[in-house]
C-alpha cells in the first residue's frame, strides 16, 4: 500500500452521510491511501491497528480455518469499512482481508477511530447500520452456499463485484474465483462456460466483461440485492439530509 497525499479518497458513502463538521474531522484525521490488487488489510488473527475506509475498488473478506483452507464470507466497496470488529473493539481481527481489486481508501489509526466513535454519536450510528448491512450479505451468502448451484452462487457474485467496480469488466482468475466460492477450479470453468453461452457475460483469460447484467440478475435470483435493499432501508434517515448520495444497488454513480 503506497501512502498517498491527503485529500484522496473521499468519496465513502458513510463518510458523505456524515454531517459537514463531522465529516471534517473524521476525515482530517485520516491518511489517504492507494490499495493494489492482491494488498492483505490486516491478516486473520492480527492486531486491529487501522480501520479502512474505501472510496474505489473491493475488500474481500476471507475466513481462514486452522488448516488454512479459505472462504470468502463477505465483500465491501465504498459503501462500508473494514475491518468492522473494530467497531466492536475488538483488538483483533478474525479473517484475512485482502482487496480483489485495486482501489483507494482512507485509513483511521486505531486510538484516533476509537475516538471519533465515542465521540460523534452519528459517527456511530452510521457505522452500526454499515455493520448490520454487511451482516445481512453474509447471512445471504450462506444462504446462496446452502441452496444455490455453483453458476447461480457465481452469477450473484459477479453481480456484486459489477455494482462495486467502474466499467463491465472484472479482472479476476479462475484460481480467485475457485478460492472465493470454495469451489474446486473446474467447477468455476463450468459455471462460467454455462453463463457465457446464456450470453450474461463473456470470458476470458483473467477477465470476465459483463454483456447482459438484467438476465444475469434474473439468474442469480432472489438472494441479489437483498442487503443493498436493507443497506437503503437503514441509511435513509442519514440519506434524506444527502438526497444526491446514490443508492447501495449503484456504488460507482457519482
Amino acid at each position: 500500500m503506497l501512502e498517498r497525499p491527503q485529500g484522496h479518497g473521499e468519496a465513502n458513502i458513510l463518510f458523505s452521510l456524515l454531517p459537514e463538521d463531522v465529516r471534517r474531522e473524521v476525515v482530517g484525521a485520516c491518511s489517504a491511501v492507494e490499495l493494489a490488487l492482491g494488498d492483505v488489510l490486516i491478516s486473520a488473527g492480527a492486531p486491529i491497528e487501522r480501520v479502512f475506509f474505501l472510496s474505489s475498488g473491493i475488500a474481500s473478506v476471507v475466513v481462514v480455518s486452522k488448516s488454512g483452507r479459505k472462504t470468502e464470507a463477505g465483500l465491501v466497496g465504498r459503501e462500508g469499512f473494514v475491518p468492522m470488529a473494530a467497531a466492536a473493539g475488538a483488538p483483533r481481527n478474525m479473517t484475512e482481508i485482502v482487496m480483489q481489486a485495486p482501489g483507494e481508501a482512507l485509513a483511521l489509526d486505531i486510538g484516533s477511530f476509537e475516538t471519533l466513535l465515542a465521540k460523534h454519536r452519528v459517527f456511530f450510528d452510521i457505522l452500526a447500520c454499515a455493520h448490520h448491512i454487511s451482516r445481512v450479505q453474509v447471512e445471504c451468502t450462506a444462504s446462496s452456499n446452502a441452496i444455490q448451484s455453483v453458476t447461480e452462487r457465481l452469477a450473484r457474485w459477479l453481480l456484486m463485484c459489477h455494482d462495486r467496480v467502474e466499467g463491465n469488466s472484472l479482472h479476476l482468475t479462475h484460481d480467485f474465483l475457485s478460492t472465493m466460492l470454495a469451489v474446486r477450479r473446474a467447477s468455476v470453468t463450468d459455471a462460467l462456460h454455462v453463463l457465457e453461452s446464456h450470453g450474461f457475460i463473456r470470458s476470458e483469460r483473467g477477465r470476465i466483461t459483463i454483456r447482459n447484467r438484467e438476465t444475469l440478475e434474473t439468474y442469480a435470483g432472489e438472494l441479489y440485492g437483498l442487503p443493498e435493499e436493507e443497506g437503503n432501508r437503514m441509511l435513509a434517515r442519514f440519506r434524506r439530509a444527502h438526497p444526491s448520495e446514490p443508492p447501495l444497488g449503484n456504488l460507482t454513480a457519482v
